[in-house]
C-alpha cells in the first residue's frame, strides 16, 4: 500500500507558508476564495493544457492505456470541450491566462482512484504562474469502467465552464 504525508491546513498556515500565501494573492482578488467563480469574470481567452500523473499499474495490471495515451486523450477532450462550448472563453494558444486539467491516478486491485483539478493561472508580477481559480474533486472507477477515464477531460472542462458561465 502507498501512503502520502500531507501537512494539516493549520500547519501550512504557520511560519513561512503564511507569508507565501500573502505574496501570491492577487490584489483585486485577495478577498475572494480561490474557488470563487467571480475570479473568472473578464476572462475571455485561455490557453488550454492537460497534465497527468499516471499509475503504471493501471497499464500493467488492468490492461489500460499507457500514460502517453491517457495524456493525449485528456488533452484532446479537454481542449475540444472548451473550444466547442456554446458559451465560454476563446481558446487561444499563448494566451496570458491558461486553464489546466490535472489528473492524478492510483490503482488498487480492481479499482482506479483519481483526483481531478481544473485551475486557471495567470502570470504574477514576477512572471511566474499564479493560480487565480481552482476546483478539485476525487472519484473512482472499477476496472470494468476503465473506458470512463477518458471522460475526465470533459469533466474538467465542464467544471471550468460552469463556473465561467456563472461569472459571466
Amino acid at each position: 500500500m502507498r501512503s502520502f504525508l500531507v501537512p494539516s491546513p493549520a500547519r501550512c498556515l504557520r511560519g513561512p507558508w503564511t507569508l507565501a500565501l500573502a505574496l501570491v494573492a492577487p490584489g483585486a482578488l485577495a478577498g475572494q476564495s480561490v474557488e470563487d467563480p467571480a475570479r473568472l469574470l473578464g476572462l475571455d481567452a485561455v490557453d488550454v493544457r492537460a497534465e497527468a500523473v499516471w499509475d503504471e499499474l493501471i497499464t500493467m495490471e488492468a490492461g489500460g492505456a499507457t500514460a502517453d495515451q491517457f495524456l493525449q486523450a485528456l488533452q484532446m477532450t479537454f481542449r475540444e470541450a472548451i473550444a466547442s462550448a456554446d458559451a465560454g472563453p476563446a481558446v487561444v494558444a499563448g494566451s496570458p491566462a491558461s486553464v489546466a486539467c490535472h489528473v492524478d491516478t492510483f490503482y488498487e486491485t480492481g479499482l482506479i482512484v483519481y483526483s481531478l483539478r481544473a485551475q486557471v493561472e495567470r502570470a504574477g508580477d514576477d512572471g511566474r504562474p499564479v493560480i487565480v481559480w481552482i476546483r478539485s474533486w476525487v472519484g473512482s472507477f472499477t476496472v470494468q469502467q476503465l473506458h470512463l477515464m477518458f471522460s475526465l477531460g470533459e469533466q474538467c472542462a465542464e467544471a471550468f465552464l460552469e463556473d465561467w458561465r456563472s461569472a459571466h
